[in-house]
């Protein structure tokens, strides 16, 4: 009788450390449809909340708070360049302090060619549309070398005709690995993503990386 007994103990414990493990401090999540996706994304320290017990899961997501996702989700940086001196975020912006909580994250950005800057901008405070999202995660793939093997299959999408071929592309690729499928026939470009989609965002791209074929970085 004393097998099945610790075996029971065991299986318990095991419960009870992935419970602990999912657990989060927020007190504004435990009912939303995403939070199984925030608990991954708090967990793995991709994103945190927005005040001490709160994660603001429907707020919208601005640029900085992308970057500094984006660097932690795919470990972008710029250590690999030599420097004849450390950058800093004025040798690129115009509009970013050298030492706020996003400024080595809007430089991981420039190293690595996310985003676009027109006339010296970052815009860290300018809300990110899903089609911005989109772009920024197919080039952090790009950028780091991580190639995914999918089924290519065009977005039955009918929203995305007049966007670049580039942001189709773009598109097309979040659809394909699931990182983001939306159902329906629209991707709505131009919405702006809420925190508690990025959660979901990045836990799928998290994913995608795990079964990925690294390449040449």
């Amino acid at each position: 009788m004393k097998k099945p007994i610790i075996l029971l103990v065991l299986i318990a414990s095991v419960m009870f450390a992935s419970t602990c493990f999912a657990q989060t401090p927020f007190i504004d999540i435990q009912t939303h449809q995403s939070l199984s996706d925030i608990e991954a994304v708090y967990s793995k320290g991709l994103m945190i909340g927005t005040a001490a017990n709160v994660f603001s899961p429907d707020e919208y997501v601005n640029k900085a708070q992308l970057a500094v996702c984006l660097v932690r989700t795919f470990d972008l940086g710029y250590d690999h360049i030599q420097f004849t001196r450390p950058p800093v975020p004025s040798d690129f912006y115009d509009d970013v302090e050298n030492d706020l909580w996003y400024s080595d994250a809007s430089l991981a950005m420039a190293y690595n060619n996310i985003f676009d800057f027109p006339d010296r901008k970052f815009k860290p405070h300018q809300t990110v549309t899903r089609s911005e999202v989109a772009s920024a995660i197919a080039d952090s793939f790009k950028t780091k070398g991580i190639q995914v093997i999918t089924t290519l299959m065009w977005p039955p999408y009918s929203d995305t005709d007049n966007l670049s071929d580039k942001q189709q592309s773009d598109i097309a690729f979040m659809y394909n690995t699931q990182i983001m499928k939306y159902p329906g026939n629209e991707f709505k470009p131009d919405e702006k993503i809420t925190r508690a989609e990025l959660a979901t965002i990045l836990n799928h791209a998290l994913s995608t990386i795990a079964i990925a074929q690294p390449g040449n970085e």
